[in-house]
């Protein structure tokens, strides 16, 4: 099964598990915004992000942020 987001664009389906994240409201907001202004979900927008941190760190290491201790709450 292939979904489509238009036309010209071709997603094949895929198995998929649901978890949860937390963000602040301002990266939701501006989340919704980017998705808004290109017809797409936030979910989609997340999973791409996904997969190009894992693509640019699969065998690197890299430096993580430093989590505050309101984040962390």
């Amino acid at each position: 099964m292939i979904h489509t987001c238009d036309a010209s664009v071709q997603i094949p389906a895929m198995k998929s598990t649901r978890t949860t994240v937390s963000l602040t409201v301002e990266q939701l907001q501006s989340l919704q915004e980017m998705a808004d202004m290109n017809g797409l979900s936030i979910s989609w927008l997340i999973r791409q992000a996904v997969s190009d941190f894992l693509a640019q760190y699969s065998d690197k290491k890299f430096e993580p942020l430093r989590v505050t201790r309101k984040e962390s709450e």
